[in-house]
């Protein structure tokens, strides 16, 4: 899975360990979602390409990443909210912890 940083030229508000945080939350989470909607597609993980919004944590899948993997995962993924970035990012730690 590849994950892109998008920053719009100007200073993430997210310091370094929030946003290792959420990139590790975004790849669990992903995970996640193809082992409880399409199992048989972890093989094509590879494939997945998403991306993440430095400025406010808004994560979405790119359009490269190939059908079903597209439609399967961004109709399940969980947005953060910009004031709860690393909340979030905990929530979803432990929600694939579960």
């Amino acid at each position: 899975m590849e994950i892109i940083w998008k920053n719009l030229g100007r200073k993430s508000p997210l310091n370094h360990e929030h946003s290792i945080d959420l990139e590790y939350g975004l790849r669990l989470q992903v995970v996640r979602i193809l082992i409880d909607e399409a199992e048989h597609l972890m093989d094509y993980l590879s494939l997945v390409v998403m991306e993440i919004n430095s400025l406010n944590g808004h994560v979405s899948v790119n359009e490269e990443t190939p059908e079903p993997l597209f439609s399967k995962i961004s109709n399940n993924l969980e947005q953060p909210k910009s004031k709860e970035v690393p909340e979030q990012t905990s929530r979803l730690l432990t929600t694939v912890n579960v």
